[in-house]
């Protein structure tokens, strides 16, 4: 029985994968489950992965096979649309990124970007100028140190929110609504984000069965 922690910056990100589990048990907010044959573990980092230490003590005292990120990232690639499922090379197992860059399951591989903060369409158009950048996310990188130096595989399997020409409605910035345009901005925002989450659940599902055997 393999086991897997799975991790997502935000709760959001991850409630609607953590619905597909079974035998699920909640300690200390780690969620933990069965997904067919599989031990799953569901941590959540916090944006820009601000709990480093608690994310340490979890791989260590689970001793996770794999550590799959996933959530959502901003689109850099032009070609990219939400919904599609991503992996980053730069910031996943080179062993694994070249065999699961072979598969179907993702959409597009290739390198992703840190920020520190959400970027908007003009911070992605200047990504797009200078680098082969696919896509841009707060936690991969960091992710990714954390797990090499617990010596632990590690993937960084990302959604595409919002496209390289898009920013994510000020609303969930904490910006307040100036017009109209800014509440129904959110709304289709928080509409298409409902579909997104549960397609990303979906993806995982798959890509778990893909690494599990």
């Amino acid at each position: 029985m393999a086991k897997f922690l799975v991790t997502f910056a935000l709760p959001q990100e991850s409630l609607l994968f953590e619905r597909k589990l079974t035998r699920v048990v909640v300690k200390h907010g780690l969620t933990l489950g069965q997904l067919g044959a599989h031990e799953i573990a569901v941590f959540r980092l916090g944006l820009g992965a601000q709990d480093k230490e608690e994310f340490k003590r979890v791989v260590k005292e689970l001793s996770s096979e794999l550590v799959i990120h996933s959530g959502f990232a901003g689109a850099v690639r032009t070609l990219l649309e939400p919904g599609d499922f991503v992996l980053a090379e730069n910031f996943s197992l080179p062993e694994l990124s070249n065999w699961l860059g072979r598969t179907c399951i993702f959409a597009a591989s290739g390198s992703f970007a840190t920020v520190n903060e959400i970027a908007d369409s003009a911070a992605k158009a200047r990504l797009n100028s200078k680098s082969n950048i696919i896509a841009l996310d707060m936690e991969s990188a960091q992710v990714a140190a954390l797990c090499s130096d617990l010596a632990v595989s590690y993937v960084s399997a990302k959604m595409i929110s919002d496209r390289y020409d898009e920013g994510i409605p000020g609303i969930f910035l904490g910006k307040k609504i100036r017009r109209m345009r800014d509440l129904s901005d959110a709304i289709w925002f928080a509409s298409r984000m409902l579909v997104l989450r549960q397609k990303l659940a979906d993806r995982l599902v798959e890509l778990i069965s893909i690494v599990g055997g």
